[in-house]
């Protein structure tokens, strides 16, 4: 069995029946399974298109939306899936990446979608979230869509991954704060200080 299939058989039915545009080998994944959960929702794959409170990748990936907050993102990476706390899953022709929303970096994982299936396979723990969704919703409730687990503390700044430092929030404007803290602690050498103001 296939990365692909052990992933889909996992998961949650598709999010969307009509299926969009998606190209090369995440195009072949949505027309399998067109947006769908895993991990008890830690992980969320984006449908091709909008339907109830789902909304579809095209729009996801408005510059308006968040993207435009992270430079050099650009339309090179189209954002398809996020973890537990919003970092974004991102697909390109050179291959599948995630970026961290707290620091802007990219890193790379895998070099094709399939490649992918088994990283997160692999190592749900690290790249979902998955056990912090359980711990969350046991206490809280299942996650709605549009909503993210982000940390009070961030974790770059040394903030535990404790379900005491997470809240739900908007996942648009969690990025978009965390864009700003990005570009706040870009050139901020190591050891440093900053100062956060929560308005």
């Amino acid at each position: 069995m296939s990365p692909i299939d052990r992933l889909l058989e996992i998961s949650s039915p598709a999010l969307a029946d009509e299926v969009g545009q998606a190209g090369g080998s995440l195009g072949e994944l949505l027309r399998r399974r067109n947006g769908f959960y895993a991990f008890l929702g830690a992980l969320h794959v984006y449908p091709t298109v909008s339907g109830g409170d789902e909304i579809s990748q095209s729009d996801w990936n408005s510059e308006d939306l968040w993207k435009g907050q992270y430079p050099g993102l650009g339309q090179e990476y189209t954002a398809f899936a996020e973890d537990l706390f919003g970092g974004q899953f991102l697909y390109s022709e050179s291959g599948v990446f995630q970026l961290d929303p707290e620091t802007g970096e990219i890193e790379e994982i895998s070099t094709d979608i399939e490649g992918w299936c088994a990283a997160i396979l692999e190592e749900p723990e690290i790249l979902t979230g998955y056990p912090l969704a359980e711990e969350w919703q046991e206490l809280h409730g299942q996650l709605p869509a549009g909503k993210r687990l982000a940390p009070r503390k961030p974790f770059v700044l040394g903030g535990e991954f404790a379900c005491d430092n997470l809240m739900l929030v908007n996942t648009v404007e969690s990025l978009r704060w965390r864009a700003e803290l990005a570009a706040k602690i870009r050139d901020v050498p190591d050891g440093g200080q900053i100062v956060l103001r929560y308005e």
